[in-house]
């Protein structure tokens, strides 16, 4: 089997098929079952980890964007001003964010929902203007996931988080018997 096709089953089971030792496989295993159970354990604490992530990351892409503007070979001011700009916004968005991780929070809930509905009816265009029956499922679907996070943000972040959880759990446990169990030749 190539590499290629062993990394199309995941993550934890490419270990496995290129022979890591399976202490090493146990130990994957057991990170990723803890993280999940972190994760269960203080659903909370993991949003504002990851509105805390965002921000930095504004932060440091902002950073990036202004010193772009002033290295960047860029034939006109007119760009090197936007990268300017955009480099300072992203820098006191990134603030923003690590100032009120809660609010970072609500607002990538909107941005996914809205994100969602917008997929969703260029999909429905897409699939009745040629793109097919699968195109149309795929559009009705992402509204309806786009719809139901923005009616209902709380619960939804909430379910994704729990489901994101019990998932790494599920995963991390399966990696640990995975690498008690003799592999096929």
């Amino acid at each position: 089997m190539s590499a290629i096709g062993s990394t199309s089953r995941g993550a934890l089971a490419a270990p496995a098929s290129f022979g890591v030792p399976r202490a090493l496989r146990v130990g994957l295993g057991l990170v990723t079952a803890v993280a999940g159970g972190v994760i269960l354990a203080w659903p909370g604490g993991t949003l504002v980890a990851v509105a805390v992530i965002v921000g930095i990351q504004f932060i440091v892409v902002g950073v990036v964007r202004a010193v772009t503007a002033f290295t960047f070979a860029v034939d006109s001011v007119a760009a090197r001003v936007l990268f300017l700009l955009l480099g300072i916004l992203l820098v006191v968005v990134g603030i923003l964010c690590l100032r009120s991780p809660t609010r970072t929070i609500a607002l990538l809930v909107l941005l996914f929902g809205i994100s969602c509905v917008i997929s969703g009816a260029l999909d429905l265009f897409h699939g009745f203007t040629g793109g097919g029956g699968w195109a149309i499922a795929s559009g009705l679907v992402s509204i309806a996931i786009g719809v139901v996070v923005l009616v209902y943000p709380v619960t939804s972040v909430s379910t994704m988080v729990w489901l994101f959880g019990i998932g790494l759990v599920l995963t991390g446990l399966i990696a640990i018997l995975g690498a008690f169990v003799p592999r096929r030749g």
